[in-house]
């Protein structure tokens, strides 16, 4: 059934009424689940795994500071009342960091974990405070860097899906064309791992005005027969499954019909 895999609650508390606006308007939009999925490095627990001795580690410490039991508590004590919610986690990769993740994931009973990338090394390719960056480089060699990490992170088999998989377009810097070229050899070789792709309707808000992942890297997703699942990265019930009838048609665009939900770390195609 329709659900959207990618929603954060980190906005408000840890509570089931906060809980309940985001599956309410789930439920007012059609979906029949909603899987949580919070930011690892936001709680205190995770910061071996995603933090640093750089600038990484001082911006994750202004956001460090969540209980993850609490978190977890939350979402069980949600599924026990019946409400349609999956419990996942946002994992960012972070090379080197494997074992420190695996140890920070193990403990808790996960629905699904979504590998993103939002750093190279101590620059995190999305902040607003990190653009300067992009001048200054060469954008070419920042997608074959950025596009090897995916790849890597696809192989370690921690990770369920890739959320948002061209992330690094975010601020409109586009490689020459004979980058994809390259790009697909990652692309043919993340196929092997079994993981699934997120076609995320986040793109259409942020600068970029366009979906993850670009026409580009969607048909080679297409060609390589990679599982898919359609989510928003909502971080307010407002955007909860927000754009959704466009992002199916683009999916059906690519002779994709079928979807890919998780339950206890299984996947689960879906027709549309």
């Amino acid at each position: 059934m329709p659900s959207d895999y990618h929603v954060h609650i980190e906005r408000g508390p840890y509570t089931i009424d906060w809980l309940k606006k985001f599956v309410d308007t789930a439920l007012d939009k059609g979906l029949t689940k909603i899987g949580i999925s919070e930011h690892g490095y936001r709680f205190d627990k995770g910061y071996d795994a995603f933090g640093s001795d750089g600038f990484r580690g001082e911006w994750i410490k202004k956001y460090n500071g969540q209980d993850i039991d609490e978190y977890v508590s939350l979402i069980n004590e949600a599924k026990s009342m019946g409400l349609p919610v999956k419990l996942g986690i946002e994992a960012d990769y972070i090379p080197g960091k494997e074992k420190e993740l695996m140890d920070f994931l193990k403990p808790y009973p996960w629905d699904y974990v979504i590998g993103s990338i939002h750093w190279i090394g101590d620059w995190g390719i999305d902040l607003d405070e990190c653009l300067d960056i992009w001048e200054s480089c060469d954008v070419d060699s920042v997608y074959l860097e950025y596009f090897n990490m995916v790849e890597k992170m696809a192989e370690t088999c921690i990770f369920d899906f890739i959320g948002h998989i061209d992330l690094v377009k975010i601020f409109k810097y586009r490689p020459t064309p004979m980058v994809y070229d390259k790009i697909e050899e990652n692309i043919k070789n993340i196929a092997k791992t079994g993981i699934a792709v997120e076609v995320s309707t986040a793109g259409w808000r942020k600068p970029v005005g366009e979906i993850y992942p670009s026409k580009e890297i969607m048909s080679l997703i297409k060609k390589y027969n990679i599982p898919i699942l359609v989510n928003s990265d909502a971080h307010t019930p407002e955007d909860i499954a927000r754009d959704f009838d466009k992002a199916y048609n683009y999916v059906k665009s690519f002779g994709i019909d079928t979807l890919n939900y998780f339950d206890k770390r299984k996947r689960i195609p879906y027709k549309i």
